[in-house]
């Protein structure tokens, strides 16, 4: 191949690299209702094996390889490879190799990171093209800081209604933590260059921009953990400033000296030790102008590390399997956990994602993670007795020891994403490509054309190189394809057209990528159409057995297959029990028995889970057993004693019994354990109204009301409690507030027009018992009007 073509492949997959890490900082798929994080995971993966495939094409013309002779490489490259043996070693080989969205935890993500890592430390061997990346970092950083201001002051969807779709978080990162720490890197990159670099005043002036617009952001979102990384390393680079002012290094003219303060550092340091001291003061100062939750939260460490010595107690060498750590929290939940608001989370991350791999790859994966960080430290060491040739060159290697130590430093303190991941192994790769261009690190050349009994093997490989990385393109590309149509079944509004089109997205999401996730809730959309069919009165006997049928065998399929898809997953028995327990009231043959047995096995697999306990009570429930139903309730209740949905189910028990005034007795104990639940006192409510205490009823109704007072349901039986307590022009007042809002309800006009009876009973069961999905409050009043 001519060397021009040579180059011209080099230097495509150069640009597509470096085009891909700049993307990913403000990367999203407008109009699309699929994660952040996954269409930053389909950018960078595509951008990677892209970039791989265009090297190899040159390589394959130019006849040789030329590659870095560092045993840093190695130390990379085991990462992906025992992520690779871990997986086969996994309860679910299809989870642990690809996940279910573009996880950072699997192997196939692991193998891209190394691809950007490999290619970084061959592209980037000079300082023209180091700096090539620093800009594209500046770059990608200003775009993200723009969108992310416009959002903030504007809003896209004022402008564009729908444009951020898979945008849950608001902004373009992904969690409000990760969007911080990706603020934090920009602050700090910035400041860096500020102090280190003398330019000239247009890109001062730009850098002071992203200086100050990343301490506003710091401010607002105010997580202490960025606050001390943004302090810590500000201190680092202000005594590193000082330092090399001594040594006489000039920042004006090469070879003059001008000693300059670092001013700029210490005023940063002295704004993240006033947010790190007065954290919870400038909080709450700041939440009065500007309200951002930040929801997340994570297992703490000495949790996390009584997860992974139990993972590591049934697989010590190779873990539980990449992408597992949900399964392992699963199992070996603390019971205490049960007792606080969080007993319901399933966490797909430990404390750190250093320490979540230590349960899911085993000591073998915690041994190569230490083996990498070994290397690494010792080639950042050698990269800093290299630096001091020049301004620029001390510039140049400070800016990637900040970016690589400080996203390094997140993986062992944190759950880093995928933007954070990506400079991380990026940068590292190109401190190899930086000691490759001082002559610290040899190169081996590695020709095999020369002998042309290697040419053919070599040329076979290279091929087979070149196939599986279109290969893995390919499975990328239907991977994200395959999410597309599952987020858009998830969007249905309970109709049976509605959901026919929920049920097609699905099953051409399963034909592209087979995932319990997507199995499951295939079989939850068939249960809500045996639901619909159930209650359609204008159908004859033989279409609905027929339909009946055929959704039966469907919704048992599908939940069966996502429990061979995932076999350690108790949501997938949770699933299956669900299905089956469907079943018992239409009298289907063991439908009981297969109910009872899925639900034990999620109890194995979950055995401090609550909910588990409470899905066999409700089965023995409809099984007419409640005599077993009570003691599964007394279960639940001791292992988390403020457990409201089994408090409730108990009253419903009651209420089936006859005994209403014991289960107006629980249902006054659950609104003292919960009075911030609106649920629980119009469940309250709907008792004494059953009761006839329309005065407690109302009562009850009220705090409903004031806790959510666009809980309609609970409005509308607020004025049937009023005009029973004759209060009817308090009655009127609620019905005009709901006929604003349902004006053609004609349950309403007759309300308004009499005050003097409720046209539909109330259901006492129905109130107070306990789903099995969640189910918004606010949908009731469509049944009920």
């Amino acid at each position: 191949m001519e060397s021009k073509k040579i180059n011209f492949f080099n230097r495509l997959s150069f640009i597509i690299l470096l085009v891909t890490i700049s993307l990913s900082l403000f990367f999203f798929i407008p109009y699309v209702p699929v994660t952040v994080e996954a269409s930053k995971g389909f950018l960078l993966s595509i951008g990677a094996t892209l970039a791989l495939f265009f090297w190899l094409i040159a390589r394959l013309g130019e006849g040789k390889f030329t590659l870095p002779k560092d045993r840093l490489v190695l130390g990379v490259a085991l990462i992906p490879l025992v992520f690779l043996i871990s997986s086969f070693f996994s309860a679910s080989i299809q989870n642990s190799l690809f996940g279910s969205g573009f996880d950072v935890d699997t192997f196939s993500s692991m193998l891209i990171f190394f691809i950007v890592f490999f290619l970084a430390s061959l592209h980037f061997q000079s300082e023209r093209r180091i700096l090539y990346f620093i800009v594209s970092i500046f770059l990608g950083s200003l775009v993200f800081l723009v969108l992310q201001l416009f959002n903030l002051f504007v809003g896209f969807e004022r402008v564009l209604p729908g444009v951020m779709k898979g945008i849950a978080s608001g902004n373009f990162v992904g969690n409000i933590n990760n969007f911080t720490l990706i603020i934090g890197l920009i602050t700090l990159l910035s400041l860096l260059t500020i102090e280190l670099l003398k330019t000239k005043r247009a890109f001062t002036i730009f850098q002071y921009f992203l200086l100050i617009i990343g301490l506003f952001y710091l401010a607002i979102l105010n997580v202490p953990l960025v606050w001390l990384l943004v302090g810590l390393f500000s201190v680092i680079i202000f005594v590193y400033t000082i330092s090399i002012q001594h040594a006489k290094i000039s920042f004006v003219e090469e070879g003059h000296y001008k000693y300059r303060f670092p001013f700029t550092s210490l005023v940063v340091i002295f704004v993240a030790l006033i947010f790190l001291v007065g954290n919870n003061t400038l909080g709450v100062l700041v939440s009065r102008y500007i309200n951002v939750s930040n929801p997340e939260v994570r297992p703490s460490i000495t949790t996390t590390s009584t997860i992974a010595y139990r993972a590591l107690w049934r697989n010590p060498v190779t873990g539980s399997g990449p992408n597992t750590f949900v399964m392992d929290w699963s199992l070996s939940q603390p019971k205490a956990i049960a007792q606080t608001v969080f007993w319901g989370v399933d966490f797909p991350n430990g404390y750190s994602m250093l320490l979540s791999l230590l349960a899911t790859t085993g000591i073998l994966g915690l041994l190569a993670m230490l083996f990498f960080l070994f290397l690494y430290v010792v080639r950042g060491i050698r990269l800093l007795r290299v630096a001091l040739h020049s301004a620029l060159s001390n510039y140049i290697t400070m800016s990637l020891l900040l970016i690589s130590v400080y996203c390094w430093l997140t993986v062992i303190i944190y759950n880093p994403n995928i933007i954070i991941l990506t400079l991380a192994f990026a940068s590292t790769g190109i401190i190899i490509g930086a000691l490759v261009s001082r002559g610290v690190v040899p190169v081996k050349e590695l020709s095999f054309l020369e002998d042309p009994r290697n040419s053919f093997f070599s040329i076979l490989g290279l091929m087979i190189l070149m196939v599986s990385t279109v290969l893995l393109t390919y499975i990328y590309v239907d991977k994200f394809t395959s999410i597309i149509y599952f987020s858009k079944s998830l969007a249905n509004d309970g109709s049976m057209e509605s959901l026919g089109n929920s049920e097609k997205m699905l099953i051409r999401a399963i034909s592209l990528n087979k995932n319990d996730i997507y199995y499951r809730t295939l079989s939850q959309v068939y249960l809500n159409q045996m639901n619909l069919l159930i209650n359609d009165k204008s159908i004859s006997k033989e279409t609905l057995k027929t339909n009946l049928q055929k959704l039966i065998n469907l919704s048992q399929e599908s939940s069966g297959l996502a429990v061979n898809q995932n076999p350690k997953q108790y949501l997938n028995y949770m699933n299956l029990g669900y299905i089956y327990s469907a079943f018992v009231p239409l009298e289907i043959e063991n439908s009981y028995e297969m109910a009872m047995s899925a639900y034990n096995k999620a109890g194995e697999l979950a055995p401090n889970n609550p909910s588990i306990l409470l899905a066999k009570a409700s089965l023995e429930l409809a099984h007419k057993n409640n005599e077993e139903a009570r003691k599964y309730i007394d279960q639940a209740l001791l292992l988390k004693t403020n457990y409201i949905d089994a408090i409730f189910l108990t009253a419903q028990i009651d209420v089936s019994e006859g005994n209403l005034t014991n289960a107006i007795k629980k249902a006054e104990y659950a609104s003292a354990l919960s009075p911030n639940d609106p649920t629980v006192f119009f469940k309250l409510g709907i008792l004494r109204y059953n009761n006839s205490d329309f005065t407690g009823a109302y009562g009850s109704f009220e705090q409903a009301v004031i806790l959510n007072p666009s809980y309609m349901n609970a409005r509308f039986f607020l004025g049937q409690s009023y005009n029973k307590a004759g209060r009817k022009n308090d009655a009127l007042v609620q019905f005009k507030i709901l006929k604003e809002i349902y004006p053609d309800s004609k349950e309403i006009k007759d309300a308004i027009d009499s005050l003097s009876y409720i046209s539909q009973p109330v259901e006492k069961t129905d109130e107070i018992s306990t789903t099995k999905t969640k189910v918004d409050p606010n949908s009731k009043l469509k049944e009920n009007l």
